[in-house]
């Protein structure tokens, strides 16, 4: 299962339940997603995969999208939230910084991957000398 980047997305500006969001047909990586915004899957319905019925944290059958907004959108007790008319499309493509810049939000950094933390070792691992990374590797034996 292939999921994009948040901070390299392109996103439908929309409106979700009366809040600022952004929409994208793709799945997300929730570790590209910075503190302090809220990341749901959307699933389709059986008949209409495209059709957006409702938010859930993870959606495996009938992904339709993600959606990514300012609130926490508190789930039902059975882990979903019907979408119906709470979502607006407002004909805007926007990114990631354009989206916080434009509504005033400040996040955090995005959390830490599996593939972030590949390519800080893989970096550190470049920046010592080769004679040192064997001898290290010899104390490990």
């Amino acid at each position: 299962m292939i999921c994009v980047d948040a901070r390299n997305e392109i996103f439908e500006h929309i409106e979700l339940f009366d809040s600022p969001a952004m929409f994208t047909n793709a799945r997300v990586d929730r570790s590209t997603v910075p503190d302090g915004l809220f990341c749901y899957d959307v699933r389709g319905s059986d008949d209409d995969p495209g059709a957006l019925c409702v938010m859930e944290n993870h959606v495996m059958v009938n992904h339709a999208g993600t959606v990514i907004g300012v609130v926490d959108y508190q789930l039902e007790k059975g882990g979903y939230k019907t979408i119906g008319d709470g979502i607006n499309f407002l004909g805007d493509e926007i990114t990631l910084d354009e989206f916080c810049k434009l509504h005033g939000v400040k996040i955090g950094e995005p959390k830490k991957g599996v593939l972030d933390a590949l390519k800080e070792n893989r970096e550190k691992v470049a920046k010592q000398p080769v004679h040192k990374i064997i001898a290290d590797k010899q104390k490990t034996l």
